[in-house]
This record gives C-alpha cells, structure tokens and sequence, in this order.
C-alpha cells in the first residue's frame, strides 16, 4: 500500500499545550508583549484597546525567535501561530504548516505588482469581553473572552493605481483567553453554565456531564422560547434502549409495546445527528427487515459504529436510557416504513431532550469523544492588574480553530454544509455540539460553551425555527430565508432536495393557510414570492434526471436568492393567477399572467463566470416589439432587464430565432417575472405538451426598486393569457 507525504509523519505535541497549561507555572512577557495588558479600566464597550505592536521580518520573524528564546512564551506562541497561518495559506497540501518557509514564498506580492520587502507589522491586539449570562448590558457581568492580533505589510509600495485600500492590508489572529480573575470569580456564581474555563481533556468529565445536565434543565424550566407543550408525551415508533446489565447492554424497541407514554417522569430519549459518510465504502449498522428481530433482542458493542457508540455512553453519562438514531429507528429497506417515519421525523428532534451533533466526525465510524488537546499549542504568562501590580494574575491563550470564522465552531464545521442535518438543526428543541475539542450548546434563547462564551437573546445567531405566533408574511419570510440557506448546502443524493426539507414543511403546516404543493416545494398562497427566486453564489448546474419543474428552485444545483420587495406602490400590470398546479406525469403550473414575445436578448457585460455567479447572474436586455402600435413601430425595444438560469448559451437561448417569452408575476419585486422558453415537448420527450414552456431566467420590468419602468405602456390593451409552465 502506498504512503502519502503526510502519513509519513508523527506529529509531536508542543511541550505546552492545552491540556497541561492549566496546571503550568506562568511565564514572564517581554517589553513589547507587557503592552498586551486586558486592562479593563480601558474597555469600551465590548472591547480592550492595547498600544501593542512590533515589526518584523519574514520568512524568520528574528525578533520574535530571540524574544521566544530570552523566555517569553507569548513571542513563541505569535511567531509559531504565524508562520504556522502563513504556511496554511500557501501550502493548501501541508496543513498545520509543514514545510519550511522562504523569502520566496510573496503572500502579498501579487497585490503589489512588485515583491515587496519582508517587513511584517504586528500590530492591533484588541482584547474582546463577552457577558457571563444573560445579563448583556450589565458591563460588571463580563469575561475576556478572546484577543485578535492582525500582521500586515509594513511599507507599502507607491498607490500608482490609486486603489485606497492597500493601507488596509493584513491577517488576523485570533486566540481564545483565558484570565484567572474571570475563573476565580465566575466560580462563585451559582448557575455553572456560564463557568469560565478552559476545555476539559475528557468530553465526558464529571465538570462536563453536569455542564450539559445543567444546559439541557435550565432551557426546560427557564426558557419561554424553547418550552413545549406540558401535556405532550410522543415518543418515536421506535428507540435504541441503553441498560447496565453486567455490562453495557443496547438494543432496538418498540415504544408502543415496550414503553408507556404516560409514566411519571415521562420517558425521556436523545437524538443523535451525524454524518454517514461514503456509505458505497462502509455503510453504518442499519436496520433491515433481515435483521429487525435480531436487533431488538440486543445489538452487539462491536457493531455499533463509534459515533453510534459515542451516543450511548453520552445518554449513559446523562441518565438517559434511549436515544434515537436514524439508520437503526427506521427500517432502511422499507419504502414504507421510511415514508411513514419521515412525516414524524421534525417531532423527534423536537420532543428529544437534546439533540447530540457529532460535529466533529466526518462519518458514521470517526467517533466524536476522543480529544486532541495536547496537539493545541498554548501558553500561560503573568499580566499587571488594571493598578499595574503583579497580584498574581495570569492569562492562558491558545489560536482558534481556524476552521469556525465564528466563536461557536460547529458553524464551521462540515456537518453544518449537508443539506439532511439542515432540518435536524433547525427543528431540535435544544442541541448539545461535540465539536473537536468543546462543548457547545444552542436553543432558541441563547448559546453557550464548555469554555463559558454565550450568545444571547435577540442575537442574530439564532437559526432555530420559531416556536412563537407570528403574522403568515413573516411565516413565509422564514420560509424563504430557510430555503437561501438550505440550497447553498450539499447533498449526496440530488434526489433528496425536497424530501429534506420536508419534515419542515410539516412543523409549518399549521401556522399558513393554503396548501403545500410537494412536487414543486412551494406554498400556494406564496407563490408570486416562491416563483422568483434566482441562482446564486455558484455556477449552477442541472441534474442527470428530471427532479422537479423548471420554475422550482429545487431544478437545478446551485445556491439561491429571492426577489427584492419594493417598498413603492409600483403599477404596471396584475398580477399572475394560479389556475391549476398538476402533479401528473409530467408536473406543471398552469397561470394567467400578461406575457410579452421576446425577440432579442443583448449581454450587458462581458463574460467574468465567476463573478457572475456569485452577484446573481449575466445581466441581459429583454428587447420585443409590439409596444407602440404604428407603422413607425418596427425596431425592437428595451422592455426588461434580467438573467438567465444557466450561463452557458446550451439551449440556444441568446439566437433570435428561439422561441422565448416574458410572464409578468407581479409589480411589487424586483425581478417582477421569469424568462421562457416554447417546448415543442415536455421534458420528458415522450409526452407531447401542447403550448408548453418552461423558465429559463427572471427578469424585471422596473430599473431598479423605484417606479421608473424601462417601458411606460406596461400591457396596456392586453389581456391575460393562460401559460402551462413545466
């Protein structure tokens, strides 16, 4: 078998780290780090200014080497963090920044034209502080929570190209603090959830169990937002039973024969979300109808799949004797048993106590516990009071993780890119992250960690779906602020675009009149906002086999974006009426709408793919004629302005000749109406279609937000027409 570069090498632990630097002697700061003082006296706001800042030169970073070696261990940590970030960045291959850096290696030099001269500003350490509970403007209620540092050139070369923002140039460290001041007092607090510290070598340390039993009993009893119906007692069809029994011993029941839903306490189960993985490789343990009865006489310890067995010695630490776990609760060779549990699938995370998330495991086999504190590099070093006297006090940082951009890592992680978690997050009543090395906790009224950060209420962090009553326009913003995100998610089989969101369709249902049309993935009474969605964020792609219609925005691969409303009372034709939508053999919407015959579509801009995928698409001109009725009438004119679904011409699009059609949906957005295409065929070419078309892009009447339409006679003297869209 061959090896790799990288398995090749052992990876050493720094002599301190994370899980020794607690109980290490504090170190003594240089002159230029003694700067970085969180001196709180000088905190404003949310945020510790410091003077600190040293030059430097690169690839060595020599005064910084000769500051680690005099013994200071905040230089060391920099200089190691630095290079370390700068390797990263240029060595995609070599991560952890193996490999030797050289002067040759110009991270900066493609912005300057020129090389530049290996002089590096360090400069700009802001401490942050963040608030220890719920007490967000109580300024004496606030930890040191994490210090940011930026490097950048120092000289820069002449602005020749005028371009103001090369002054600007820099990266940002940043290293999560920890003060003894904020550990020693916080420890006095009675409510431990809020506990500053940092993370403990074990995840399911005595400290972190009753962390998480603290997490799940105060969102119960505490939280208005996350509290559920006292009388509600459901439980899944099925669940794995964890018991003692000369051993751990686990295995698959019933509910309904095994459990009594109105015991008192009622009885209680975890959801575990999780990543399957290659599952063509090493599909996890799943329950077949081969193995059903087997199963639920008792499932072996060696089967079980170490995420799987993760979650049974979570739920064991907890004192909670079921958890349900999607591949053994739902028979996956039964198409009917999974269409059954799929319609109760949103009540599992929702009556769950908490949701386990194996954010750190990539698979069904990586497992979730085990820590690598000691591959963490971190120092502890004495710092001056706000008097300026050594009273004992002492700091411990250590880098983030480099792959969260937010406090809370699970954000960052790829569990959070797949499109079946979406729901499973966003339907939990409260869900417990195990992450690489932290606790993290998330309901609907705050956030928390094992390391004591917080979010709080009325932050623009909280994804979870409501649990409150709420106007159905702002049911159906949701709605569509789900699907923005849900699409820029992936999935491994396309197949599953609208079945994954399903489960948030049903936790919906009772809160927005009119019905949910499946085949499409819209809400009727949504419908002229559902239509106009557009690409978004990435090249679109179309699957291999037909999915869903043209005008939903489950057709296609790509991220999406919804249309702009106008604030403006904008009038320039009816809206579009739904007449019918038909889920037969080939699926369609059939409206009334006013329509005008395209005869040319003119590229505003040059090509730039890139970039056109990520504003939204090529802008095009929509030119027809027909709008001043006279023999002077005879050249096309510029009617709408919009783009196109796909952005390579593959259907002939752009020719004159093509067959291509505006629908006005409605005035009030901006795009106002979809681009189609005539179709001699339905999509599937052996069902004729008379009259189809299909959406090929959206567009807009308008200019811009405002009222100025592009052509002032909107549809005057024209009726709508009825259109059959595919």
């Amino acid at each position: 078998m061959s090896s790799t570069y990288r398995d090749l090498i052992t990876a050493i632990s720094p002599s301190l780290n994370l899980s020794n630097v607690t109980d290490a002697s504090p170190s003594r700061l240089c002159a230029a780090c003694a700067r970085l003082v969180p001196d709180r006296l000088r905190a404003e706001g949310h945020k510790i200014k410091t003077d600190y800042e040293l030059l430097d030169t690169f690839p060595e970073f020599p005064v910084l080497k000769a500051s680690a070696k005099a013994g200071c261990m905040l230089c060391r940590l920099l200089r190691k963090t630095i290079r370390s970030s700068w390797a990263v960045s240029l060595r995609p291959m070599e991560e952890h920044g193996l490999g030797v850096l050289s002067a040759k290696d110009g991270l900066w030099d493609d912005l300057f034209g020129k090389p530049w001269d290996r002089q590096v500003r360090i400069f700009h350490g802001h401490f942050r502080l963040s608030s220890r509970g719920l007490h967000q403007d109580d300024h004496s209620e606030q930890f040191i929570q994490n210090l940011s540092i930026r490097f950048g050139p120092a000289n820069l070369p002449a602005e020749e190209d005028d371009w103001p923002y090369k002054r600007q140039i820099y990266q940002v460290l940043m290293f999560n603090v920890f003060d003894s001041v904020d550990a020693c007092e916080i420890g006095n607090v009675d409510d431990s959830t809020y506990t500053r510290r940092p993370p403990d070598q074990n995840a399911l340390s005595p400290l972190n169990i009753e962390l998480m039993k603290s997490w799940i009993s105060t969102c119960k009893n505490h939280h208005a937002a996350c509290r559920l119906d006292a009388s509600a007692d459901w439980l899944p069809t099925r669940l794995i039973q964890i018991a003692e029994s000369e051993g751990l011993y686990v295995r698959l029941v019933e509910t309904s024969k095994h459990l009594n839903k109105h015991l008192e306490p009622p009885v209680q189960f975890m959801a575990l979300s999780h990543m399957w993985g290659d599952v063509s490789i090493l599909p996890p343990l799943r329950t077949l109808k081969s193995n059903y009865d087997d199963l639920q006489q008792e499932i072996s310890m060696e089967e079980l799949p170490q995420n799987f067995l993760d979650a049974v010695l979570v739920c064991r630490g907890l004192g909670i004797e079921y958890v349900w776990i999607d591949s053994l609760c739902i028979i996956q060779d039964s198409p009917e048993d999974w269409k059954h549990e799929a319609v109760t699938m949103h009540l599992v995370y929702k009556y769950a106590q908490a949701t386990i998330v194996a954010a750190a495991a990539k698979s069904s086999r990586d497992g979730f516990l085990v820590r690598n504190t000691s591959m963490t590099p971190a120092v502890k070093v004495v710092h001056a009071s706000e008097t300026g006297k050594q009273v004992g006090r002492s700091l411990i940082l250590y880098p983030t993780n480099e792959e969260s951009e937010t406090d809370f890592e699970y954000e960052g992680s790829e569990w959070n890119t797949r499109g079946w978690t979406f729901q499973e997050r966003y339907l939990s009543t409260r869900l417990i992250y195990f992450c690489r090395n932290v606790l993290q906790f998330e309901c609907r009224t705050c956030k928390s960690s094992e390391e004591g950060e917080t979010s709080l209420p009325g932050g623009r962090n909280n994804s979870l779906w409501p649990r409150t009553t709420m106007p159905t326009d702002a049911w159906f913003k949701m709605w569509t602020n789900m699907l923005i995100r849900y699409t820029a998610r992936k999935l491994t089989y396309g197949r599953d675009k609208l079945i994954a969101v399903r489960s948030i369709v049903n936790e919906m249902k009772d809160h927005v009149p009119g019905p949910y049309i499946d085949f499409a993935g819209v809400w009727q009474m949504n419908i002229h906002r559902e239509l106009l969605w557009m690409p978004w964020g990435a090249i679109p792609t179309y699957p291999d086999e037909y999915r869903a219609p043209s005008w939903c925005w489950a057709s296609l691969d790509c991220g999406i974006a919804f249309s702009m409303i106008s604030s403006y009372d904008r009038r320039h034709g009816e809206a579009l009426e739904v007449v019918e939508f038909n889920e037969g053999a080939l699926p369609t919407i059939v409206v009334k709408a006013y329509v005008r015959r395209i005869v040319s579509i003119v590229k505003t801009y040059p090509d730039d793919l890139f970039n056109d995928a990520r504003k939204g698409g090529v802008l095009y001109n929509l030119l027809t004629d027909g709008l001043m009725p006279s023999a002077e009438d005879t050249q096309p004119k510029l009617f709408a302005r919009g783009s196109l679904d796909r952005y390579k011409d593959e259907d002939g699009i752009l020719e004159k000749q093509a067959d291509l059609m505006y629908l006005h949906v409605c005035d009030s957005q901006q795009p106002t109406g979809l681009i189609l295409k005539k179709r001699a065929s339905g999509i599937r070419m052996d069902e004729l279609v008379p009259d189809a078309w299909f959406r090929v892009g959206t567009a807009s009447v308008f200019k811009d937000l405002r009222e100025l339409p592009f052509a002032s006679k909107g549809f005057e003297g024209q009726e709508k027409r009825e259109v059959i869209i595919v």
